[in-house]
This record gives C-alpha cells, sequence and structure tokens, in this order.
C-alpha cells in the first residue's frame, strides 16, 4: 500500500512522501471504510486534505501504520490506532463535522474561534 521511491539506494524525497501518505490515506478509506449516503452517523469530507486535524490524525495513522507493518504488529494498531483515531474523525463532531453536504471548513473561516485557546509560556519556560 505504499509509492516505492524512485531510487533504491537514496531515501525518498519529499514529494515522494507526500505521494505515499496521500495514496495511502485513498486506498485505506476506500478498501476499508463504508459510510453510506443516507441516515448517516459517521463524517467525512472528500476534501480531507483541507482539514488540518484530519490531516495530523491520519499522517500518525499512516507513521503507525509503516511500524506496524514492519513490526508485524497490524492486529495491535487496527485496536490502538485505526478505532481510536477514526471514532474522533468520523465522529458528528469531529473535524468534518459541517461537511455532510458539501466541504465547509473554509467558507466559515472568517468567523472562526478555536475552541480551546491557549497563551504562550513565558521564554524562561521549559519541560522538566
Amino acid at each position: 500500500m505504499t509509492v516505492e521511491s524512485a531510487t533504491t539506494d537514496e531515501e525518498p524525497t519529499e514529494e515522494e512522501l507526500t505521494q505515499q501518505f496521500i495514496m495511502w490515506v485513498e486506498l485505506t478509506i476506500h478498501d476499508t471504510e463504508s459510510v453510506s449516503d443516507t441516515k448517516n452517523e459517521r463524517y467525512w469530507c472528500p476534501h480531507w486534505w483541507d482539514h488540518p486535524e484530519a490531516v495530523n490524525r491520519l499522517s500518525a495513522l499512516h507513521a503507525a501504520y509503516i511500524q506496524a507493518v514492519a513490526d508485524n504488529t497490524m492486529s495491535a494498531w487496527w485496536v490502538q490506532h485505526w478505532d481510536s483515531h477514526t471514532r474522533v474523525l468520523f465522529s458528528q463532531h469531529g473535524p468534518f463535522e459541517n461537511c455532510q453536504s458539501r466541504h465547509t471548513f473554509y467558507e466559515r473561516s472568517d468567523q472562526y474561534n478555536p475552541r480551546l485557546q491557549t497563551i504562550s509560556p513565558p521564554a524562561d519556560w521549559t519541560l522538566s
């Protein structure tokens, strides 16, 4: 489920890694998830790449997937990663909550306020 790098001796380029990620998302969603159009309680947006939370979650799933394949721990990946993230991704309050009939993330961006705001810590603050 990955796109091979153009060269075998070199690390994949950022473009190749991006294409691998996109292909993984498209194949995984296509092959794994079934979301009906009527009385749907699971939310999805074809413009998934336009939703930062979705991209972050899918990216984390992809990285964990690659590791699970390498470690032969796919069963744990399904339970610990896929099930946990998709409960949020596809929920009515997840990143696609306003996309039931059409993509709407940027249509509300002018009025968008984060649900939780943060204040940056002081410059001398450390994680210890």
